[in-house]
């Protein structure tokens, strides 16, 4: 009993609940946040949907599988199985490249 009357407790920026100190977080520095968990879990699940969001819809590339003229992705597909294969071969060029300079030295 006496322990709770003497709990540290602090007012959330957000929800303004009156709260012991182990309803909040505590970052490296060792400051306590100014949310409770709670509502930083809250904040932080909003602002990742609000950016993951704006990303998507401000990709400069085509999202192949929606693109109607099937030509043009056909063309996107190969170009893009280029692109994957010249990648593959040059992390094997490197790869080779370091194994040679291991068994020299």
């Amino acid at each position: 009993m006496e322990n709770s009357m003497n709990q540290t407790r602090y007012i959330c920026g957000c929800c303004k609940k009156e709260l012991p100190e182990e309803s909040f977080y505590v970052n490296s520095k060792q400051h306590r946040d100014n949310y409770c968990k709670e509502c930083r879990k809250v904040v932080s699940r909003d602002r990742y949907v609000t950016v993951r969001s704006t990303q998507i819809a401000n990709r400069n590339y085509p999202v192949i599988t929606r693109i109607a003229d099937r030509e043009t992705r056909m063309e996107l597909i190969s170009h893009a199985l280029q692109v994957v294969a010249e990648s593959i071969e040059r992390k094997r060029r490197k790869r080779w490249d370091e194994d040679l300079e291991k068994e020299e030295n």
